[in-house]
């Protein structure tokens, strides 16, 4: 494990006399940031002191963030020891794909059963931002036009609670793509490109079934991996 370094920039507090409240949520969106992006890779050992003098503001905000974080399942408090960047299962992120599963899976019955229409245009929009990001080797924006792409299927089932439930924890997901990415640089990543190509044609030909199909396929070669990748 190691402390992490670095200067974040606080321009946002800095330039006014923010609430507690408000400190709060700089102190929460910077932490969270950094630890969605790697910056802060599992295992890091963070203290409050450090966090405050980075983000220049005193150590209660640094807590109440810190409150959330935990809440959230990304960080957890060792007493004496600082603030520890918990690392996410492959059975919690496995759990999260077979929630993402069934999303997808509802909103193609929905589309069959209630008339109901893919947004074709978003859909696109999404994909070709994918293909670019591998282009420029931009993995974190790949992960979250690939989850965009998702959730654009998923709103065509014009359910308000499933998109609530898929915003829950897609997060999970992303940070869990994005330090594998980092960890494993020799692997080959951007497989959602191809699976999101191919459920893109399937919606446009509205074939359906091929895209229950394909969704399908995708989580169970996902499970194969991490079972062989010693889940439990």
């Amino acid at each position: 494990m190691g402390r992490v370094s670095g200067k974040i920039s606080v321009q946002s507090y800095l330039k006014g006399n923010g609430n507690m409240s408000s400190l709060v949520d700089i102190a929460y969106s910077k932490i969270r940031e950094n630890i969605m992006t790697g910056i802060y890779m599992p295992g890091s050992l963070l203290s409050e002191n450090e966090l405050a003098q980075l983000l220049n503001m005193s150590r209660t905000p640094i807590r109440g963030a810190i409150s959330r974080l935990e809440s959230e399942g990304f960080v957890s408090s060792l007493k004496n020891r600082g603030l520890f960047v918990k690392e996410i299962s492959y059975k919690e992120i496995l759990d999260v794909m077979e929630v993402f599963l069934f999303l997808e899976e509802y909103s193609v019955d929905s589309v069959i059963e209630k008339g109901l229409i893919y947004n074709i245009e978003e859909l696109n929009k999404h994909l070709e931002q994918q293909l670019d990001a591998e282009k420029k080797d931009d993995y974190p924006a790949y992960v979250q036009s690939s989850m965009m792409f998702t959730r654009s299927m998923i709103t065509s089932a014009n359910n308000q609670t499933m998109l609530q439930i898929m915003d829950s924890v897609k997060d999970k997901l992303i940070h869990f793509g994005i330090v594998n990415w980092k960890l494993t640089p020799h692997q080959k990543h951007y497989s959602a490109n191809l699976l999101n190509k191919a459920i893109y044609e399937a919606v446009c030909a509205e074939d359906y079934v091929e895209v229950k199909r394909l969704c399908k396929e995708a989580y169970l070669r996902n499970r194969e991996r991490f079972i062989r990748s010693g889940i439990q």
